[in-house]
């Protein structure tokens, strides 16, 4: 089994062994049985890559460290004991004010290019297109592009959704979801904690169970293939966010 959180940040503003302390203890008590410990760091527009952002948030006599970058876009985190494995992935603010994450990735596509380009933009690029869910993003005028890029999805390995920490508890599967479930589309999750002090804490509290091994060779090609794989489920496992911690959050 893979422990993966589908949505992690590394910000300026983070203490970052506090960030892999909070992500390993998720995984410990989320999913002990679990073989490796994953998680797609999404980089922003201006971040760069992922070794170049680890470079630069290494401070001297931090607990959690590089030990190897077993292909390209990948790293790996240990703090002697444990180890995590980062995938890098990006994620995008499309014109019509909408998330999109492309996982495999350090392509830099930039922000504000419509929805249905910044997929494609993605897809040329080799990396796997997932739709984020946002408060008040899935709703209104916005839930046209959302529906639209959905139902656009030319098979089910084109597109996935993407569940977060943030979607209140008392919130059912919100109908763009359980439409692009009954489309065929894969769920996954993960924290998306958010850019300032304190939110480290959140890593891992919300991510997927993958029931597969990552195996040898590269990790991430592994990861993909298993995130495509439909005879291998992929489960939440922690728990969202209830009304007050939700607007705490985001306040």
């Amino acid at each position: 089994m893979i422990f993966l959180d589908a949505h992690l940040h590394l910000y300026p503003a983070y203490d970052r062994d506090r960030l892999f302390d909070a992500f390993a203890a998720q995984a410990s008590r989320l999913a002990p049985a679990a073989t490796a410990w994953a998680g797609f760091l999404l980089l922003r527009e201006g971040q760069g890559t992922l070794g170049r952002l680890i470079a630069a948030t290494t401070r001297p006599g931090q607990r959690w460290r590089r030990v190897h970058e077993p292909a390209p876009g990948t790293c790996v985190m240990s703090n002697g004991t444990r180890e995590i494995l980062l995938v890098a992935a990006r994620q995008i603010a499309a014109r019509e004010r909408v998330e999109l994450l492309g996982l495999f990735s350090e392509a830099d596509v930039p922000d504000g290019l419509p929805l249905a380009e910044t997929a494609l933009r993605l897809r040329a690029a080799g990396a796997l297109p997932v739709l984020a869910w946002g408060l008040g993003k899935w709703l209104f005028p916005r839930s046209r592009a959302v529906r639209a890029l959905i139902d656009a999805a030319a098979d089910p390995d084109s597109l996935l959704i993407g569940d977060s920490a943030l979607r209140p508890t008392f919130w059912g599967e919100p109908r763009l979801m359980r439409h692009a479930r009954e489309q065929g589309l894969r769920l996954l999750y993960g924290s998306d904690p958010l850019p300032r002090p304190g939110e480290e804490s959140v890593a891992g509290q919300y991510a997927s169970l993958v029931e597969a091994d990552l195996g040898d060779g590269d990790p991430a090609a592994a990861l993909r293939q298993r995130l495509l794989d439909r005879a291998v489920a992929i489960t939440p496992a922690g728990r969202r966010h209830g009304l007050r911690e939700t607007l705490a959050r985001l306040g």
